[in-house]
């Protein structure tokens, strides 16, 4: 089986379809931005390299928190989503926002560049995890750190497992016989152990990685019917449906949406947790 280039998997459709819910997506993390934030505890004046930035929403927070005279650059695979992220206007009083298309596997930055390396479940995807460690290694400076968050293994999330079984369910129920897809790129870093060693063979020192359990409210604040059909366009759910004809499409929405009636919140929105793992890591002072 051909392997999808990076660059080619963030684009076109897919990317389409993330940009269509990114404002409910943002506010579904923010409370993952809140764990990585105050693990950062970001100082004026620094200069910050967001990893995987998307959209740019944990790119421009930086930018706040360093102030004018620091310096913050997005880095991402994908021009669709930097394009997105430039449209929208720099915060007063933030610093210059950069931009910078390139897949941080073979990115060729200027070493020292940086005193932080941030991500919000932006460095996962990598086809080399351990060539783009490095790299950002060579971008941070002696004693810089590296903050990043990465998922749980994806069932230790209600997040992705309630939609995802509730499909299930209801394609055995109509004599469809279908599997669970196994874990994919999203959850490659899920292993603290694996994480460990990979970062230390990059480079990088002081390594730790907490787990924390977060409540999200799915697609940023939505009803249990409209969080159906957003499940039906971004995670597990869509790898098992994309085929259906629209009878079935119909009938996984609505027992997604009974399922999802199980957890709302006092609002009538639905909210699940998620499992994540917090990992921070330190640029050796020695050379």
């Amino acid at each position: 089986m051909a392997t999808i280039p990076a660059e080619d998997a963030w684009a076109g459709e897919r990317v389409e379809r993330w940009l269509a819910r990114a404002a409910g997506l943002e506010r579904q993390l923010e409370p993952v931005a809140d764990v990585l934030f105050a693990a950062a505890a970001l100082r004026r004046d620094e200069r910050v390299l967001d990893v995987g930035c998307g959209t740019g929403p944990t790119t421009r927070r930086a930018a706040h928190a360093v102030g004018a005279g620091g310096r913050v650059v997005g880095l991402d695979i994908s021009a669709q989503m930097l394009a997105a992220a430039a449209e929208r206007p720099s915060e007063d009083g933030g610093a210059p926002l950069e931009w910078v298309t390139a897949d941080a596997v073979c990115w060729q930055p200027d070493p020292g560049a940086f005193d932080v390396v941030l991500s919000r479940f932006g460095v996962m995807f990598f086809s080399d995890p351990a060539a783009a460690f490095g790299r950002l290694a060579a971008a941070t400076r002696p004693g810089g750190r590296l903050v990043m968050t990465v998922w749980a293994r994806r069932d230790e999330s209600e997040l992705f497992a309630v939609p995802l079984h509730a499909a299930l369910d209801e394609l055995r129920r109509r004599g469809m016989a279908v599997q669970a897809p196994e874990d994919d790129a999203a959850f490659s870093l899920a292993d603290p152990t694996v994480v460990t060693t990979l970062l230390t063979g990059a480079g990088w020192s002081s390594i730790a990685c907490t787990r924390h359990r977060l409540v999200l409210p799915f697609g940023g604040g939505l009803d249990a019917s409209a969080a159906a059909v957003a499940a039906m366009d971004v995670g597990p759910a869509r790898q098992v449906t994309a085929e259906l004809e629209s009878a079935d499409r119909a009938a996984v929405t609505a027992a997604i949406a009974t399922a999802f009636a199980r957890h709302l919140d006092t609002n009538g929105h639905v909210n699940l947790n998620a499992g994540i793992l917090l990992v921070t890591a330190v640029h050796p002072k020695a050379a």
